[in-house]
């Protein structure tokens, strides 16, 4: 059995809400917008009307298709959000932009940044997971397992044990 119009857009914006390009407050507004969309396309649909010079009796839509939403932000600080990266050349959002989706616009990350002035400090991925991140590089502290750090406070303790007693020497002739 096909799905009712209204689980149709129910599962519209739970999609975007998970993907992060919708924030939970405008859940309401969109479900109710995205629901009247969906009863006038499907009012079109059985009139067999046309929309964009395409008739629904001679094409049907993949939902691969209809997802393709141009939603792509005019400014890169728009395009990173919480959950979610959008990206400026096709509007897909993503938690990162990975190397693989960018080859999908023969970019890499290098061009992709100065193609929309984006800095190169910037991370390419949404505010949430770049906070994440972060927290796990704290915690794990990777440049302590770095063969220069080791060799750097092996060198420090190495002085800091010669220090103390050569700074006792030096009290002692002045008692």
């Amino acid at each position: 059995m096909a799905q009712s119009v209204l689980e149709m857009a129910k599962d519209l914006v739970m999609a975007q809400i998970q993907v992060g390009a919708l924030p939970r407050e405008e859940m309401h507004k969109e479900l109710q917008k995205t629901y009247v969309s969906l009863i006038e396309l499907k009012n079109m649909e059985d009139a067999g009307e046309t929309i964009t010079g395409i008739s629904f009796a001679e094409k049907e839509e993949t939902p691969q298709e209809s997802s393709k939403v141009k939603n792509i932000p005019a400014n890169w600080k728009q395009s990173i959000k919480k959950h979610a990266i959008v990206c400026m050349v096709c509007g897909a959002a993503f938690k990162q932009l990975s190397v693989r989706h960018l080859k999908e616009h023969s970019l890499d990350a290098r061009s992709y940044r100065v193609k929309f002035d984006i800095p190169r400090i910037q991370p390419l991925s949404s505010k949430e997971t770049t906070t994440m991140r972060k927290k796990i590089v704290q915690r794990s502290r990777p440049w302590e397992k770095a063969p220069t750090y080791i060799k750097a406070q092996e060198r420090r303790n190495g002085d800091m044990a010669k220090s103390p007693k050569s700074h006792k020497q030096a009290a002692a002739p002045s008692a």
